[in-house]
């Protein structure tokens, strides 16, 4: 026997094998068969996957075709099997099961004797991954050759020793299940949470009312103010001086439960709605200039709460969009939201909303609320999109502005608690 050139000392009683030496190693027919609607199941690398093979999701292929393959590749009870073309890895020790079944560009790993722990030897694939992905050959197509899969070196503990660390490595393992379990489920809660305070919020129910607050009048007449300052600067039409009251509760559910010092309106009347237009693509580049602005098209650069840098730039200034801002996603998907922290240009994929004198916070959190509303109203075919008038026309409600101040302190707090709680 040669000297195997090993990565790391054993613990006395362990000893260093191929696994071509240790196992039977074969694989699967690389040919591809005629597909039937029924007949023998044809596992691929795709049918593995966390421990298991899927036979739901089988191509079907002729009895006399599966028994050619299963000359020399035919599964039993305890091989293993392993993906070993395209995605490497994926060991699954294969069940006992009441039919024939045929594999194809899978390796197989036959027991020489009983008393070798099938397990063990998967848990060790599983552990090998990276390293064997790293060994594999080809360019797009990676894969694992019969000959590199026999070369592959395991340690190999005492009968007894695989079966405790198979046992433990599966408490482990079970653990870290319901952990993740629980995780999903804490995530899933706490999504929830968030929306159901920013509903509360948005109904007027979040913090108490608050009688020496200024009147809902007050907060109309600065948003006037601010709309006729940017009307005579130029920044808005004179359309957009119009104003829009809603007085009937058919606009909105749940306006009919709101506080009555709420201004009731259309966001149009009380925010600065910008739809996005594209510069030409040859105007887009990667490179930054002194005479270029950061562009977006959608929502492919959203952060968590900002909008995070593109890397794209454009001198084609079609819808430049100052801070402080919103930004929206108006198609594929629509209702997103994030908060500006520079000077950008947007494209077809978003608007921009900005309000008029008063807290830029409230009505980003209010839209946060509105995403399936806007969707229910989203159109087209090949992806679903909102235009102008449905985002204009939004119904919105307004609370004083130290109401406002309140409802976003609570807002961030509920929020920051979640935040620290899914660290």
């Amino acid at each position: 026997m040669k000297k195997l050139d090993v990565p790391y000392e054993l613990p006395d009683g362990w000893e260093w094998a191929k696994l071509g030496s240790y196992m039977d190693v074969r694989d699967g027919t690389h040919d591809t068969p005629k597909y039937f609607d029924s007949g023998i199941p044809f596992v691929t690398s795709k049918n593995l996957g966390d421990g298991k093979i899927d036979f739901k999701n089988v191509n079907y292929i002729s009895d006399e075709d599966s028994q050619k393959f299963n000359q020399r590749s035919r599964v039993e009870a305890g091989d293993i099997l392993m993906a070993m073309i395209g995605t490497i890895g994926k060991p699954v020790v294969a069940p006992k099961v009441e039919f024939e079944y045929s594999i194809k560009n899978v390796a197989l790993f036959k027991r020489l004797t009983i008393e070798q722990n099938s397990k063990f030897i998967r848990d060790y694939l599983q552990y090998s991954e990276k390293r064997l992905r790293k060994c594999a050959s080809g360019g797009n197509q990676k894969f694992l050759s019969l000959k590199k899969l026999k070369e592959i070196l395991i340690p190999i503990p005492p009968s007894s020793e695989q079966k405790q660390i198979v046992s433990v490595l599966s408490d482990y393992l079970s653990l870290v299940e319901c952990i993740d379990s629980d995780q999903n489920a804490l995530q899933q809660l706490a999504s929830q949470l968030k929306q159901k305070v920013l509903d509360i919020a948005m109904q007027g129910k979040l913090v108490p009312q608050d009688p020496n607050d200024e009147p809902a009048s007050v907060l109309l007449e600065k948003i006037r103010a601010e709309k006729q300052r940017l009307y005579e600067e130029g920044k808005i039409k004179k359309k957009d001086l119009v104003e829009t009251e809603i007085v009937k509760d058919g606009d909105n559910a749940y306006y009919g439960k709101l506080p009555k010092t709420w201004i009731k309106s259309k966001l149009f009347s009380v925010a600065n709605v910008i739809m996005g237009q594209s510069p030409k693509g040859n105007n887009v580049t990667s490179e930054f200039s002194l005479n270029a602005v950061e562009f977006h098209q959608g929502k492919s650069d959203f952060g968590e709460k900002f909008l995070n840098p593109s890397g794209k730039y454009t001198s084609q200034i079609t819808k430049e969009i100052e801070i402080p801002s919103i930004v929206m996603s108006v198609r594929a998907p629509v209702g997103d939201v994030n908060l500006t922290r520079k000077t950008i240009v947007i494209g077809r994929g978003l608007a921009a909303i900005q309000p008029y004198g008063y807290s830029l916070e409230y009505l980003y959190h209010f839209l946060l609320t509105q995403k399936s509303i806007l969707e229910q109203q989203a159109t087209g075919t090949t992806f679903k999109a909102i235009g102008g008038e449905v985002l204009r026309n939004l119904p919105i409600a307004l609370p004083a502005e130290k109401e406002q101040i309140r409802i976003v302190n609570l807002i961030n707090s509920v929020f920051e608690v979640e935040s620290q709680l899914m660290k």
